[in-house]
């Protein structure tokens, strides 16, 4: 079962950012657009930040969180 649904905002969580395949998507947030439970990094997500606005990006579970607004 899916930890983040369609649709949710997330971020890179401590484990993510620790990766050397998540460099350029270490700041920003993406938004979750597709899930494959058979894939290697089953989460598909389209990426913002300054300078991968709108890329694709897959994922494993462990490497994300769900994203809080800064205040």
């Amino acid at each position: 079962m899916q930890k983040f649904k369609i649709g949710e905002l997330v971020a890179l969580s401590s484990a993510g950012l620790k990766r050397d395949h998540n460099d350029g998507y270490k700041s920003g947030f993406g938004i979750v657009v597709g899930y494959d439970y058979h894939a290697r990094f089953p989460y598909t997500l389209k990426w913002f930040n300054e300078t991968k606005t709108n890329r694709e990006f897959n994922a494993k579970e462990y490497e994300l969180k769900r994203h809080k607004e800064k205040k």
